[in-house]
Formats: C-alpha cells, sequence, structure tokens
C-alpha cells in the first residue's frame, strides 16, 4: 500500500505527464485506487505550488482553504479559493486550479459511493444532496466560526485516516455525513436555493445540452432557443451564477475538446474543424489562437 508521499508524488507526476491532452482522466491513469482519501493541502502543494491541468475523477471532493488560496475552475464554474472558503464537487466534472499562494493551506478529501456503501449509507443518501449536482455553484465563504466547525471535522478525518488507511472506519463515514449535512444547510443559507432554483435548473439544462451539442453549436442563440430565453438573458444568468458567460463557458468546453484531438489523433486540423462543426479550418485556427495564443498545428507540435 503506498504511503501518502508516494501517492501525491504519482498524482503530481501524471498531471505533468497528460496535462497537455486536453483534459486528464485520472481514473484511467492514475494507477491507484482507493474509497476514502484526505490530505493537507500544504502536502499536495510542497515543492510544487502546482497548476493542476483539466481533469476528471470519479470521486466526491470536498476542500477547505485555511490560509492563503489559489484560483479554481470545476464545471462551468470559475473562482477563487481563499481563506475559509469551502468547495464541493462532484464525481466526474472537470476541474482545474491554477496561482496557488505559498503559504496556502488547508484540507481535501476525496471519498466514493463505495466508501458510504461499506458504511451501511445507502446511495439515496448522495442522490439527495443537491449540493452534489453538477449545476450548483460549488463553493461559499465561511465564517471564522464556521471554519474552526469544518476543521475540527477534518482533523478527525485525518486522524482515522492515519488510524485505519485508506479503507476508513465508521467514524470516517460518519463525519463525512456530517460534512455534507453542514455543507447543505450552508449552502442553502449562502445561495438560497429555494429563490435560486429556476435558475439552477437553467443552468443545469444549459450544461446538458453544451454536452450533446457543443461539437456542431457554438452560438448563444442555439442554447437559448433550447431553453426559451433571449440570448442575453441566458448569458446573465450563467454569468451571475458561475463567473463566466454561456459564450465563455461554450468557448471553453470547444477549446478542451480541440486540444484532445490535437493530442490523442492523428486528425488534420480540416478534419478536426469538420468535427466540431467549422466550416473552414482557418475559422477554427482563429478561434484556437485567440484562446491559447498559439495556432493548432504549433500546439499539437510542442507536444511531440
Amino acid at each position: 500500500m503506498p504511503d501518502d508521499q508516494t501517492r501525491l508524488s504519482e498524482f503530481k507526476k501524471i498531471l505533468r505527464q497528460y496535462g497537455e491532452e486536453g483534459v486528464v482522466n485520472l481514473d484511467e491513469t492514475y494507477p491507484h485506487k482507493f474509497n476514502f482519501q484526505i490530505h493537507r493541502y500544504e502536502d499536495v502543494l510542497r515543492n510544487s505550488r502546482m497548476a493542476a491541468p483539466p481533469h476528471r475523477w470519479s470521486y466526491y471532493r470536498i476542500g477547505m482553504i485555511k490560509e492563503g488560496g489559489g484560483e479554481l475552475q470545476t464545471g462551468i464554474y470559475k473562482f477563487k479559493a481563499l481563506k475559509n472558503t469551502l468547495a464541493v464537487i462532484p464525481p466526474r466534472i472537470i476541474t482545474s486550479s491554477k496561482n496557488w499562494s505559498d503559504d496556502t493551506k488547508g484540507y481535501i478529501l476525496l471519498f466514493n459511493n463505495d466508501f458510504l456503501l461499506q458504511n451501511s449509507f445507502s446511495h439515496q443518501f448522495i442522490a439527495n444532496k443537491r449540493i452534489l449536482s453538477s449545476s450548483f455553484r460549488p463553493n461559499i465563504q465561511l465564517s471564522e466560526d464556521q471554519a474552526q466547525e469544518f476543521s475540527k471535522i477534518f482533523e478527525i478525518l485525518l486522524s482515522e485516516k492515519k488510524s485505519f488507511g485508506t479503507e476508513g472506519s465508521e467514524m470516517a463515514a460518519l463525519k463525512i455525513v456530517e460534512l455534507l449535512i453542514l455543507s447543505e444547510r450552508l449552502f442553502e443559507e449562502n445561495w438560497d436555493m429555494t429563490s435560486t432554483m429556476p435558475s439552477m435548473d437553467i443552468i443545469r439544462r444549459f450544461v446538458d445540452l453544451l454536452d450533446i451539442y457543443y461539437s456542431k453549436e457554438h452560438s448563444v442563440k442555439f442554447y437559448a432557443d433550447q431553453l426559451g430565453l433571449h440570448p442575453n438573458h441566458l448569458n446573465a444568468i450563467i454569468k451571475k451564477n458561475t463567473g463566466l458567460s454561456a459564450k465563455e463557458s461554450i468557448q471553453n468546453r470547444i477549446v478542451l475538446e480541440i486540444k484532445y484531438l490535437l493530442h490523442t489523433t492523428d486528425l488534420s486540423i480540416k478534419e478536426i474543424a469538420g468535427q466540431l462543426g467549422f466550416s473552414d479550418q482557418n475559422y477554427l485556427t482563429t478561434f484556437f489562437k485567440k484562446s491559447e495564443n498559439l495556432s493548432p498545428a504549433k500546439y499539437r507540435s510542442a507536444l511531440a
């Protein structure tokens, strides 16, 4: 069984190795399987201050920053994680981070459904947690008292991991459940879930549509029409709740797919343009260069 230092070292190595692919699939590339892990942010970031490229992982993640901070993007949400930021990230959501300060401290918890099932909690418990929806804003700011309360729970989880390893314990499962209950309560207070549910439903439907149509439909108008909204209204809702406009969200998704195809296939730029709904490869080149400050050809050659 690898120790924490080995796990973290291999995690960083994989992100560096596959970081240019577009989106790193950690389920396929990270060699060590587990049901439960918790680390201090200072250990994760030690000797690296790394910028984590876009990646997916089939674990629920709950993180809290005690000091310092950085910038995160999870799904279509972009935010600064500063002192006393709590973030709750569902599985398989594309996540990235950058610009971590040298004094960053805090906690990052990872667990899966199997961990709770093994400790007598049902799938339905997770299914009923609205904060674990991909359409819901993943971050809130805690008060000092709230941050201390959460810190105590994270410290107990660290202690349980030290005693019981990656399989955890019933106490660890109970503390994770406590974290989820407290988090949802605070999210309800901070974001007023009742009044924002219409917006959350629009965001959820927008994300679902984007996953289906991003390769063919690039205009905000298309998605707004599907949702029965004016494009300006859709942009305003997405911007208010995520930090990115609908247009920026669409563009970011397309750029990730271009990077993926450039890295993992031998498709020509013209073929990629056709596959992603560009009428001419020059349009794709201009689009990509505006986002990445280099052409698709130069991006691909840099990977060789």
